[in-house]
């Protein structure tokens, strides 16, 4: 039976990943938060193993904090950069696949329709770039590799739109939400699912990247207004412009995610993500979480 060691256990994706990691007989998973491995402490890396070797690494650890980053360029760098690149000396050496995760910011938003994996990249952020420079290093590592472009991602879990308009809207009678951002929401625990799902698939590592995000297409404003209804909570969600929330990060305005990729080579076809943020809410009321 193959086993993994998910890095960042603690952050959002990483408790994904836990909550659903009984479902999954066909692997056994170690749940390593950064203060057992820190992927910037190769060290962490090296000991953690040498107690509980592992076939593969599910690196969910990363700087995902997109406004910080402008003033915490190194910061991002170490964890997203160069992190990465101590991961795969790792499992260069141990001959470990690696199972990583980017971000629809490494794209400017200047293209009309939906992202392949193949289209230009062209981050507009400090952000962006970072996790662009982690795709870099993989792209050009020895190891079994993969990496999922995520969008949008929400979940019961961590810091999120979706745990943030439920506590606005439980407390304020109307909220401004920008309307001229567009993406694909991803639910967490979905992603984490068609991941686990997908371990033993033939085509799994038969490509460099996969898109993963769920349809259909829409904006922040579109996104708050489902949340908000779902909730009950009685609050008015208002549009405005992204020029009248001004932000340190800039963001694509169009980062919609094309998935054929991942549904044609690993035969996944995800939910859409109203039905997913149902189940994320009723999680989330039922862990009285806000």
């Amino acid at each position: 039976m193959p086993s993994y060691l998910v890095t960042g256990a603690g952050g959002q994706l990483g408790q994904c990943f836990k909550s659903v990691a009984n479902e999954f007989s066909e692997c056994t998973l170690f749940f390593a938060s950064r203060f057992e491995v820190d992927i910037t402490q190769p060290q962490t890396l090296k000991s953690y193993f040498e107690n509980q070797p592992f076939d593969g690494i599910i690196n969910c650890a990363g700087y995902t904090q997109v406004d910080q980053a402008e003033k915490e360029t190194s910061e991002a760098n170490k964890i997203n950069v160069e992190g990465v690149q101590n991961l795969i000396d790792f499992a260069e050496k141990k001959s470990l696949t690696l199972i990583h995760f980017s971000t629809d910011f490494v794209f400017d938003g200047n293209k009309m329709g939906s992202y392949f994996e193949k289209d230009a990249t062209n981050p507009l952020s400090v952000y962006g770039k970072s996790k662009l420079a982690g795709e870099a290093v993989l792209a050009k590592s020895k190891c079994q590799n993969v990496c999922f472009r995520v969008s949008w991602l929400f979940s019961p879990f961590g810091k999120n739109f979706v745990k943030t308009i439920l506590k606005l809207s439980k407390t304020k009678k109307e909220i401004n939400v920008v309307d001229d951002q567009y993406g694909k929401p991803t639910y967490g625990i979905d992603l984490a699912k068609a991941i686990l799902a997908s371990l033993n698939h033939p085509g799994l590592f038969k490509q460099n990247t996969y898109h993963f995000a769920q349809g259909p297409e829409t904006n922040w404003f579109g996104f708050a207004q489902k949340i908000v209804e779902i909730s009950g909570n009685d609050c008015e969600v208002k549009p405005i412009l992204s020029s009248a929330y001004p932000a340190l990060a800039k963001r694509p305005m169009n980062s919609v995610l094309d998935t054929q990729r991942m549904e044609k080579n690993l035969s996944l076809n995800s939910r859409n993500w109203e039905d997913a943020l149902l189940d994320c809410i009723k999680s989330i009321k039922n862990n009285e979480e806000f």
